[in-house]
This record gives structure tokens, sequence and C-alpha cells, in this order.
């Protein structure tokens, strides 16, 4: 992919694409569909790449997500609210000695289809049903002595694979990302070196017996981002896998089927934040999860 390439141009291009195919419709834009998922998750081996020696800490994640289709593509939110344990600590004035972490995480991505705006299968070919443009953006801050504060933005195509029920789509973007290393610098922000960016989610619903159950999730594959800073370190690839298998609850109690939701999942993240070991303990995370959730449809 073209480092080069510029996510403003980008940008201009996809929204002037839509402008110009939502004239020619006429067609009012309208929501097709949307979703809100709320859910815990607990996560007993997180790790935090210079923290605790490397050593896991626990950590209580609630989620509320939200998803929608419309007239010329679909967007999606993800807001993360983290709770660690006293293994990594805060490093807030107000905070107690014994009170860990707590971080905000925010994700929002926008894909504006092919076929959608220009009311065609056109971008439909061989496994693909369908491809988009795809903004975003990532927001994180947290109170460790890390003290990430996070911006990143990505752009490029969008894939949309054909699925007999479900989704799956992988997107291949340009990501730059800002952010700040409280163990060497901190209050200045740090700026990486653009790179490419693999992003892929999926949803598929299916049945053991009468249990009905959806496996789900997401994968992210981030290049080389180079150096934040002059006396930084090298940030190599990081790989995030994050799949989960969750049973419909509320349909084996005679509940309406598909809200109530819990499973089991499981977090590989391979040099976490882009960080190596050496020089930094707890890079590699590895932790079964359980989580439970509801849609609100």
């Amino acid at each position: 992919m073209n480092r080069s390439l510029s996510i403003a141009a980008i940008a201009a291009l996809a929204f002037g694409a839509f402008g110009t195919a939502s004239a020619s419709a006429g067609t009012f834009p309208s929501i097709e569909f949307q979703n809100f998922y709320l859910s815990y998750r607990y996560v007993p081996q997180n790790v935090q790449p210079g923290e605790n020696n490397g050593h896991a800490v626990p950590a209580n994640e609630i989620n509320l997500s939200y998803a929608n289709g419309w007239t010329y593509g679909s967007n999606f939110f993800s807001l993360d609210f983290e709770q660690f344990s006293k293994g990594d600590p805060s490093v807030s004035i107000s905070s107690t000695p014994n009170l860990g972490s707590s971080e905000f995480y925010g994700v929002f991505r926008t894909t504006l289809s092919g076929n959608k705006i220009t009311g065609t299968d056109k971008f439909a070919f061989g496994p693909i049903a369908d491809v988009g443009l795809r903004l975003g953006a990532d927001y994180d801050v947290q109170n460790d002595t890390f003290g990430s504060y996070k911006r990143l933005a990505v752009a490029g195509p969008q894939f949309d694979i054909a699925m007999p029920k479900g989704f799956w789509n992988v997107s291949l973007e340009v990501s730059h990302e800002w952010d700040t290393n409280g163990f060497a610098e901190p209050g200045p922000s740090t700026s990486f070196s653009p790179t490419a960016e693999l992003e892929t989610a999926w949803l598929y619903p299916f049945q053991i017996g009468p249990v009905p159950l959806v496996f789900t999730g997401f994968a992210n594959v981030i290049g080389p981002k180079g150096k934040g800073y002059a006396g930084d370190f090298y940030h190599k690839t990081e790989i995030l896998l994050h799949p989960k298998i969750l049973v419909d609850v509320g349909s084996l109690v005679g509940y309406t089927p598909g809200k109530l939701m819990a499973g089991v999942g499981y977090e590989y993240w391979f040099n976490k934040f882009g960080s190596t070991k050496p020089p930094l303990q707890g890079t590699q995370q590895h932790s079964v999860f359980f989580e439970v959730g509801y849609n609100f449809d």
C-alpha cells in the first residue's frame, strides 16, 4: 500500500462521489437498520507493556457499540471503559494508592458502499459482495504511568465478503497514529509514521442442536510505524485477534431471541501497541475472556 496516499484526498473523493450519487438518485438518506449492544467483559490476563514487570492483571470492561446501515453505506461506533486491578496503578492525583488505572477507548468507522452509491451491483464480483470506502478514527486515554493519549486516523477500501448469513468484511487501510509515552516524555505528543493496516470483522450465526450460537469478533494487523520521537524505540508489526462465541441465552430460557447473549472469547495481542520484548516486558497478551451482553434493536 502506498504510504504517501493522502487521507484527506481519499475523503474528498469519497464525499464528492457521495454527493454526485445522492443528487442523481434524488433519494433522501435514511436508516435501514440499527443495533445497540451493551456488554460486560472480564479479561483475567491483561498485560500492559512496561507496567507491572510484564505480569498480567485482571481487567473489567464495559462496552457500548452501535451499528447501522443507511442509504449509502454503514456506520459503527464502539466505546470501551476498562478498569484494571492495582497491578497497573493509576497515577491520577485524586486516586487512592491501591486503585488500578482506568481507560477509555473509542472507535468510529464509516463506510461508503460502491453498490449503494451507484445503485448497481458493479462492485460485486466473485466472492466479493461489495466494495466501499472506509474512513475512521480511534481515541484513547488512560491514567497509568504510560499515560496513553492515542489518536488514530484510517482510510482505505473495504471488501464485503459474500456470506449465506451474517457478515464478514476486510479493510486495507492507511493509518496514522499520534500518542504519548509517559515513561520517556510526559506531556508532548508523538507522531508515528503512516503505515498499512488490515482490519477485519465478522458475525456468523449457527446452531448446535437446540443451542443458537454466534461466532463473532475482529482482528487487526498494523504495520511497523517507526519511532514516535527521536529517543523512542522502533515499533514493529502489531497483531490483535479477538474472536468469541456467544450463546443466545434468551432463546434457551423463553425470552426474546437475539437479545441476551453470553459466552467466551480469546484475545491474542502480539507486539502490543507495536512494542517488543526487549526493550519492554508485557508485549504479548494471551487471555480467555468472559462476556455477557444485551442487544437493543
